[in-house]
């Protein structure tokens, strides 16, 4: 053969003596770099440094009797940023080496050193026995690609370029094709061929490598003869892969093969083999994700077994033990998990950083093994305390960031549970940008997953669970929909079998309860219970998340108790929160959680069923929470709040002094431990305040009533304090201080509660706070103070769209970076739902509470709102309107207010330039008064005969007009000096009433003494007013159009579905457009609407026009800015009847269409007769159009109704209960 032509080659690299010289590196490895004319070609497997280091390794060479091969000493070091430096090397001629090789000897080489300055001879430091030989055959060939496949996959372990991988696969293939079946050496091709397929799955995913390397692997395995020596690695090898297919495709019976496979590969090693731990190692890790997929303890408890045996058959110099480590911390955890002994996450942390200390940290496992310490430190944080373990959990997650690569095979899981270190974080610290980034990652965690993967559905609960987290925070419910969207999917893709199911299922009861406590929907709170349940029964005893599954059943129970009154519902939450006390050692920081919640629950049964026994055992448990628990520990102030109250009840009911005294002294001690930037702490101050005041009333000393309402007026003045909360302060600071007549504190009080108003809503509010201004003469800030109170709903929308509006002219950044906060909150107002937070029922994570009702974002937008108020013009940005702007919505007439509180009765009167005069009302019965306003509307027949209707007007509505004209608007009109007969025209004088309390449901504009004498809409024309806010803002809108180029809507609603049918519609609506088109109409701005509504008592936001296609909801008109709206004639039923249970709120569609746009409204106040309402329309539109449509002014509207309902009275067998309806608002 010609010395130039390509031959292959195999070179045998079996061990190196170093010289004496050569410097000893404990943490060092070595490797043999082999290099042909200068290009690398193969190198060994790096091992640990010592004097003599053995590879027994052989590469493939392809290169010509006259190339030069280069062999090199490789030492690494622990500088991950280096691949490794040559510290000694020799060259040589491929000939001259076969020739020192000839008849298959091996032979020594002498390495020189490479590492100091050129010499004239370097000092050898060590040498190295070699073999080569030139490959005659196809058996040679397939020998030496083999040979180069594994040099190929060494280089891709050590440097992690993907292009070694594909090459080493290539040559394997290679390798298999050129070798017979019945070739000894064919099977140990097919392993490695298998092996090198597996680690690409493992890396990019494509299960097409999983499948290859199974069916190799598989072939190898039958291809070997039983005791052949490679047979317990083909074994383990294919146990390898099935696990794997078992974790991405989910067939137990992949699991049940692979621990099968590799038991038997064990029990063909004898223990002092170095294959041996491996084996062992493997079998651990298929016994403990069977463990994690049926959950029998003996799988784990085996697979422990395992992999301490692994590890301690392993010497700390081999490349292997840090794996062996891992795994067996990795199987400590999951037990500790289990059975929560801490020995157990001991043992796991000790052993995952031994394996952190014996690994390179340039290996590519080392991230793994980061991100299970993480794991570890976060389990023990929350088990122990212990920040300092949260923080090292962070920093290692940071790391493995750094060393891990989005292409990773293992980047979801690091992705899942990065994720669950920032809720911790978040749930510790309090930063909402922690929670946002879990949100992300879990996210891009779901979408690396496909459906068949076994873990998708961990990632979906996961990622369900922190949705539900930031709701929790924020508020939004389209958060909790998708966390109960992607728990629902993740139990869906979960058979019972799963050892997580009932994890999934717990992660989806919870969310379906939340959106219960924000909706009210009780189907919500009926699956929470039946998927808890469920979790429960699936769920063994001994699992360490029980309790805290047991408990958060009770919780839920007990939340159906309270709805449905079903004792068995509470019976059941004892029972099951009992068990979770059971089942918890007292070192558990849960443990008091779950004892204050076994005391809430006692504490319902003893007010159902008034034991003295479930109250004691209340008492006896929340004591014992409070002994548990550290003074330092977060929740400590919760357990103290909630033991004083239910101190405070005994005392309540059975007078002993020391459970007063007790009492108090929890809840001073409850504010001492809680910071001032702690949302809770006005509650506690709050329920400070109520034990001193019952301290007071048992005592009459004044010390005691100080100290009760400077408690109340901390808890409200605090700044972090929850706007329920501080508004309960406030309105108990008020109220206490009026009770005792200390008008001045009380006024403070009120100012402070309305403050916080539009971040709540308290019914009655302002009435009490006007009230105490009337009282102290300041008349002036008294309709200041009860308009600020006033229909809350709309004084917070109205307020941030106007003022928004003129900051986006100013300001358009700042605007803008505004609304986007404010649109968030907005949503929230029009959503007509509200998160209640019960303080007493801690939940699975009582952390959660702080960070309920969107404090973050309430945070963000209060700082926006002083940094606006920062700016000249915008000094009174969203504030309250001052009294002298607030009488500039009344330009003609004068304004009535009738204030009803539970300290009487008193009337304002003023107009545009006349003072307010104050009327006192003492003659007024308020029980009588909310009596007769009550069954005005609950005995309002809905289908009535001409028969009952006289009956419910002669017995309900008649006396509740002649009441408040004798003793309201009698004094008033004396007072405004209006005739109480009629004259011989219609009236001209205005009057715009603002009813309040039970005023509000009463039809002032058609009281009257009766008996065929002048009643207030023979006297006066009538308005109403929603707030004087609102009025103002549609005096200005109005203003700042014309009324040129009119268009006008009317929509008839004869037969519109489920309700009844309304045969005149058709004919109102033609009467109307005959009127509009002789005005010539040849545009649009007046709406009117003809039809049913779908109003209710207790439907408040949800109110509706019921239309054919659907209902048009309040919520909706509401949400729209209707910028060149001009009248609206709601000739629909109900369309001016507000909520019974917050009458000062206006919560009707009158009130929406004013809000949305129109200044000018005429509504109903109750369902009205189909033949009343188009004479009614038809005579209100030819008064408002008797000089054209250009000489059509909105603010004739009140005067035109006023018109068509005295029209309609000429008609004698019309009475009051059908022209009473007709109600105007606005202009």
């Amino acid at each position: 053969m010609e010395a130039s032509i390509t031959q292959l080659y195999t070179l045998y690299v079996t061990s190196a003596d170093m010289s004496e010289s050569f410097p000893d590196n404990e943490s060092g490895e070595l490797f043999a770099e082999i290099r042909l004319d200068q290009i690398v070609e193969q190198a060994t497997e790096a091992v640990k440094q010592s004097k003599t280091v053995f590879w027994n390794d052989r590469v493939l060479l392809i290169g010509n009797y006259f190339s030069t091969m280069s062999l090199s000493i490789v030492q690494i070091t622990s500088d991950p940023t280096t691949k490794g430096s040559c510290i000694g090397c020799v060259d040589i001629v491929l000939d001259a080496l076969l020739a020192r090789c000839a008849d298959n000897q091996f032979t020594i080489l002498e390495m020189r050193s490479v590492t100091r300055a050129v010499e004239a001879e370097q000092p050898i430091i060590g040498a190295i026995r070699v073999k080569l030989k030139e490959l005659a055959g196809i058996v040679d060939l397939a020998n030496g690609m083999d040979a180069m496949g594994a040099s190929k996959l060494r280089r891709f372990q050590r440097f992690g370029n993907l292009l070694h991988l594909d090459n080493a696969i290539s040559s394997q293939k290679r390798a298999v094709e050129l070798m017979d079946d019945g070739h000894p050496d064919k099977p140990g091709y097919l392993s490695n061929l298998g092996t090198c397929q597996h680690t690409r799955f493992e890396r990019l995913g494509d299960l097409s490598d999983l499948e290859n390397a199974f069916s190799h692997i598989e072939k190898a395995v039958v291809l070997t003869d039983d005791g052949h020596p490679e047979e317990p690695m083909y074994l383990t090898n294919l146990g390898i892969t099935q696990r794997s297919r078992f974790r991405h495709l989910g067939d137990l019976s992949d699991l049940a093969n692979s621990i099968s496979n590799i038991e038997r590969a064990t029990e063909l090693i004898d223990d002092g083999h170095t294959d041996k731990p491996t084996c062992l190692s493997n079998l651990s890790i298929s016994q403990e994700a069977r463990f994690h997929r049926l959950g029998d303890l003996s799988d784990l408890e085996d697979a422990i077994l395992n992999a301490e045996n692994a590890a301690g058959l392993t010497d700390d110099g081999n490349s292997n033990k840090p794996r062996y480590l891992s795994s067996l911390a990795t199987c400590q955890h999951t037990r500790f998990e289990r059975l929560g002994d801490l020995s157990d996450l001991k043992n796991a942390v000790s052993n995952i950083e031994r394996a952190i200390e014996l690994t390179n940290d340039g290996h590519l496992k080392n991230p793994m093994h980061l991100m299970h310490l993480s794991i570890f430190q976060r389990t023990r944080f929350q088990s122990l305390g212990d920040i300092s373990d949260l923080e090292m959990a962070i920093s290692n997650m940071e790391e493995v960031a750094l060393l891990m690569d989005d292409g990773h095979l293992g980047k979801p899981t690091y992705l899942l549970n990065l994720g669950i270190v920032q809720v911790t974080c978040f749930e510790c610290l309090g930063g909402i940008s922690d929670l946002q980034n879990a949100i992300l990652n879990a996210d891009k965690a779901v979408g690396l997953t496909n459906d068949r993967d076994p873990n998708k559905a961990n990632y979906l609960s996961h990622l369900g669970r922190t949705l539900g987290t930031r709701f929790e925070c924020l508020g939004d419910l389209s958060d909790l929909d998708d966390a109960i969207s992607n728990s629902e999917m993740a139990v869906k893709l979960t058979d019972d079998s799963h050892l997580h199911k009932s994890r999934y299922l717990s992660n989806l009861g919870i969310s379906q309860r939340r959106r219960f406590e924000r909706l009210g929907n009780l189907s919500d709170l009926e699956n929470a219970i039946l998927n808890l349940e469920k979790a429960a029964d699936l769920m063994h005893d001994d699992y360490l998340a029980k309790p805290g599954l047991l408990s958060n059943l009770g919780i839920t129970q007990k939340t159906r108790f309270e709805i449905l009154n079903n004792l068995s519902d509470l019976e059941n939450a004892i029972l099951n929160i009992t068990k979770a006390v059971d089942l918890t050692d007292d070192i558990h920081t849960d443990k008091a959680k779950y004892l204050t919640n076994l005391g809430n629950c006692q504490d319902s049964r003893f007010e159902h069923a008034g034991n003295l026994s479930n109250l004691e055992d209340a008492i006896l448990n929340k004591e014992r929470a409070v002994e548990l628990t550290d003074d330092g520990h977060l929740e400590k102030p919760i357990y103290l709040s909630s033991l004083g109250i239910t101190r405070r009840t005994r005392f309540e009911h059975f007078g002993d002094l020391s459970d007063l005294g007790d009492s108090i002294s929890n809840l001073r001690k409850a504010v001492e431990l809680t910071d001032d930037d702690n949302p809770n702490k006005s509650h506690y101050f709050s329920n400070l305040g109520i034990i001193q005041y019952s301290h007071f009333q048992r005592f009459g000393e004044q010390a005691d009533l100080g100290a009760s309402v400077s408690s109340f007026k901390t808890g409200a003045q605090l700044k972090a304090a929850y706007p329920h909360h501080a508004l309960f302060a406030a309105r108990q600071w008020a109220e206490t201080s009026h009770r005792h007549g200390d008008l001045l504190s009380a006024l403070d009080g009120y100012r402070m509660a309305l403050e916080l108003l539009p971040k709540d809503k308290s019914e009655n509010l302002g009435t009490l706070a006007a009230t105490c201004a009337i009282q102290l003469g300041h008349f002036e800030e008294a309709v200041e103070l009860l308009d600020l109170g006033r229909s809350v709903f709309w004084q917070q929308a109205s307020l941030l769209r106007s003022d928004l509006e003129i900051l986006s002219e100013e300001e358009p950044e700042l605007a803008e970076r505004f609304e986007r906060i404010g649109q968030r909150l907005d949503a929230g107002n029009f959503s007509g739902s509200s998160v209640t937070i019960d303080i007493q029922n801690i939940g699975v994570n009582s952390r959660e509470v702080l960070g309920k009702e969107r404090h973050n974002l309430v945070n963000v937008w209060e700082g926006l709102v002083d940094e606006i108020r920062k700016l000249p013009k915008f000094k009174h940005f969203l504030k309250p309107i001052p009294f002298h702007q607030l009488r500039q919505a009344v330009t003609v007439g004068e304004v009535v207010i009738i204030n009803v509180s539970q300290h009487g009765v008193d009337a304002l009167i003023f107009g545009a330039t006349r003072p307010v005069e104050h009327v006192p009302l003492p003659n007024i019965d308020l029980e009588v008064l909310a009596e007769l306003s009550d069954e005005i509307v609950l005995q309002r027949p809905v289908v009535a005969t001409e028969e009952t209707q006289r009956r419910y007007t002669a017995r309900y509505l008649k006396p509740a007009m002649r009441l408040i004209w004798d003793n309201i608007l009698v004094p008033i009109f004396h007072k405004m000096k209006v005739p109480l007969t009629n004259g011989t025209t219609q009236p001209q004088r205005r009057i715009w009433w603002y009813p309040t309390g039970s005023l509000t449901f009463i039809p002032i504009h058609a009281a009257g003494p009766g008996k065929g004498a002048a009643d207030v809409s023979q006297l006066i024309i009538s308005s109403y007013v929603t707030t004087f806010g609102s009025l103002l803002q549609v005096h200005k809108r109005n203003r700042q159009h014309t009324m040129k180029g009119i268009k006008f809507l009317a929509v008839s609603q004869p037969n519109t579905s489920g309700l009844c049918p309304l045969p005149q519609s058709t004919l109102e609506i033609a009467k109307l457009v005959d009127v509009v088109c002789l005005a010539g109409c040849s545009h649009e701005n007046i709406l009117h609407l003809h039809g049913s509504d779908a109003t209710d008592p207790q439907l408040g936001i949800k109110s509706a026009f019921a239309l054919h296609d659907g209902n048009l909801e309040l919520s909706k008109i509401a949400s729209k800015t209707l910028s060149f709206g001009q009248f609206a004639f709601l000739s629909a039923c109900h369309s001016a009847a507000g909520l019974m249970s917050l009458p000062g709120e206006a919560m009707h569609l009158a009130a929406g269409l004013q809000f949305a746009g129109f200044p000018s409204v005429i509504a109903t106040m109750w369902g009205i007769h189909d033949e009343d309402a188009p004479k009614v329309a038809n005579h209100a539109y030819k008064y408002l159009l008797r000089n054209g449509m250009e000489g059509l002014d909105p603010s004739d509207a009140a005067k035109a109704l006023n018109h068509a309902v005295l029209c309609l009275r000429e008609d004698p067998s019309v009475t009051v209960d059908r022209w009473a309806p007709f109600i105007h608002f606005g202009i």
